[in-house]
This record gives structure tokens, sequence and C-alpha cells, in this order.
């Protein structure tokens, strides 16, 4: 375990396979020395004898169950002795230098609590990733874009399209793939609503956030998602994302 570390990052596995040892290695050749927490729902020896071999300061929280994504980061909180904290998927990559980039940025931007970076797909494209508020209209336009306008609108307006997002800019949704958060602040909000078991609980943890301070992204700061879409394969999960998205608008309320 790592003296005094100024960031901490967690991993949230279930079954994964060896790509989250590519996310471990981004996370070995950081320019900032990363104390790394491992939440493994699946309790995989093999993963976690591998990932001790990249990185022998990794703490490990097996767990018996499957608490689901939010959940799962939660069990780290009140171990943490860092002053910002990454919450990442197992299936990211980025540069040496991105983490000490994203640590001055927030030191020199104090009122910032979250910040969230540009996310590409492995073959070079783009995820369109920061995001406004979900709402009723914007769910929709995904799913519906290709019958044309206004779905096509509303997809843009939701993924911020029509705004100057070559800059760094406040959001109201940012991704749970990748997010750097003040330790603090995660304290305060007590991390994420643990009701939803997956999806929703970034843009849950958005809102909160709102209230201690900004979201900001910032389209200097790159990291590449190996991003899949489970749910547009899985009848289960697209279940279970429309309940995540029901807690969501019962919680904050339905907006059109």
């Amino acid at each position: 375990m790592i003296d005094d570390p100024r960031v901490s990052a967690c991993i949230v596995l279930y079954k994964t396979s060896s790509i989250v040892l590519d996310a471990v290695r981004s996370l070995t050749n950081s320019t900032e020395r990363v104390q790394l927490y491992i939440v493994d729902n699946s309790a995989e020896l093999t993963i976690q004898r591998l990932i001790e071999n990249l990185d022998p300061s990794t703490v490990f929280y097996p767990q018996a169950t499957n608490l689901g994504y939010g959940k799962g980061h939660n069990v780290v909180i009140p171990h943490l002795k860092s002053e910002y904290h990454l919450i990442m998927t197992p299936d990211i990559t980025f540069a040496p230098d991105l983490i000490s980039r994203m640590v001055d940025y927030m030191d020199a931007h104090p009122d910032i609590v979250i910040l969230s970076p540009r996310v590409f797909f492995p073959d070079g494209n783009e995820q369109h990733l920061p995001h406004r508020r979900p709402t009723v209209r914007y769910l929709l336009g995904g799913p519906l874009e290709k019958y044309g306008k206004p779905f096509t609108t509303w997809r843009d307006e939701y993924t911020m399209k029509n705004e100057d997002i070559t800059v760094p800019i406040d959001v109201e949704f940012a991704t749970g793939c990748f997010m750097m958060v003040r330790t603090h602040a995660l304290y305060q909000m007590r991390g994420f609503d643990e009701r939803y078991f997956l999806y929703q609980e970034d843009s849950d943890l958005t809102l909160k956030a709102l209230q201690y301070g900004h979201v900001v992204y910032h389209p200097d700061m790159h990291v590449t998602h190996a991003w899949n879409r489970e749910d547009a394969r899985s009848l289960k999960l697209r279940w279970v994302h429309i309940v995540s998205t029901a807690k969501f608008f019962w919680k904050w309320g339905i907006q059109w």
C-alpha cells in the first residue's frame, strides 16, 4: 500500500476479462503515483494474481455477491486517504501524464468537484459523453435518432453537440467510466446511491456533486474506453437500465 497518496483509484470487477490489466498498466505507468483499490464482485483469484504482479500495492476487496457498480465503488470510500479519487471501469486506458494533468487542473480550480475527460473508442472515434441532465426526450433521442428529427435534435442537445465543447465546460452528467472526484466531497456525498444496481448511478452522483461545486468536462484530457454497449444486446441489462432510469426520475423528478 502506498503511504499518503494524493490520488487513489477504484475499479469494480465482475467476471472481467484480462482487459483490466491494460487499465492497471495505465495506472502503474502514470507519472502520478496512484493507490489502486479493486472491488471484485466475482472474486476471481486468477485476475487478482495477475493484477498483483503488475501492482503489488493494490488493495483487494473480494465480495461474495455482485454488489453492482455504485455499491461496489462505495466499499472503498471509508478507507480512502487521498485528496483525489478516480472512479473508473476496467476497460479504460490513458497516457502516463493524464492523471498528473488532471490533478494540476483541479489544484488550480478548487471549486471543481468532479473532472471528466474526453472519451474515445479504441478505433479513435469519439464517444460523445458530456451530457445534460437526463430527461424523457433526451433518453428517447438515442434509440430513435435513426428516424430523424426531432429525435436527432434531442440527442444532439443531450450530448451537447450544440455547445462549444472544445474548451472546458460545466456539465450536468459526467460519465462514470472515468471521473476524478475530490475525496472529501465523495465523503460528504456518501458516494453512490446504492439503490441503483447499474446505470444512472453516475448521473445521480453528478447531480449530488453539483450541490458542492462544479462538474467540468475537459476536452484536452483524453481516455480510451473499450465500451461494448452490453445493454443494447441484452434484454436483461436493458431492463436493468429502464429500472434505474425510473429510480432516477422518481428521485430527481421527471422532466420532458
